[in-house]
């Protein structure tokens, strides 16, 4: 896949792609404990938490790889904890096949965990004090994230972390 001399990898200045696995899957329990914040549990603060707790893992690594990797953990851990509700809705009401409803649901939170790795990179991307990253430009990297999912392919706004922070929301 390489175009003009340069793969994809090289022209996003990725670098290494592993965090390490340790911080991996902290990435992936932080993501998943966000769940939390949502019905039918109401834990408002944990969204919040998890998300400092990402911020944190991003603002300790210096490879742009290294923070989309965590990134992709955090949204894996975040959409299968999430939306374990399509799976449901394909096999038990869709009538459809347990290895498809299966491979459907993961391709489906793989393709929705790509946002937060994207929020990853603009962090990593962006050349600013550790204070400014942390307090400008991961803010508005999440939330570009979640409108940018809320609306391309029409959109899927489930799980958009404001919606945790409404006690009677959904």
């Amino acid at each position: 896949m390489k175009r003009g001399g340069t793969s994809l990898r090289e022209r996003l200045r990725l670098g290494s792609l592993s965090p390490g696995c340790g911080r991996f899957l902290l990435s992936v329990a932080l993501g998943a404990a966000s769940v939390l914040g949502f019905a039918p549990f109401y834990l408002n603060p944990v969204p919040i938490a998890t998300l400092a707790g990402l911020a944190w893992l991003w603002r300790r690594t210096h490879v742009v790889g290294h923070t989309v990797s965590l990134g992709l953990g955090f949204g894996l851990g975040y959409f299968f904890g999430g939306t374990s509700w399509v799976y449901v809705s394909m096999h038990d009401f869709g009538g459809m096949a347990w290895p498809v409803a299966g491979f459907a649901t993961m391709v489906f939170c793989s393709v929705f965990a790509l946002f937060p790795a994207a929020a990853g990179w603009l962090f990593a991307r962006v050349p600013a004090a550790g204070w400014v990253r942390l307090t400008i430009v991961f803010p508005a990297a999440w939330t570009a994230a979640e409108w940018m999912r809320g609306w391309v392919f029409t959109g899927f706004p489930w799980l958009t972390v404001g919606y945790s922070q409404a006690p009677s929301g959904p």
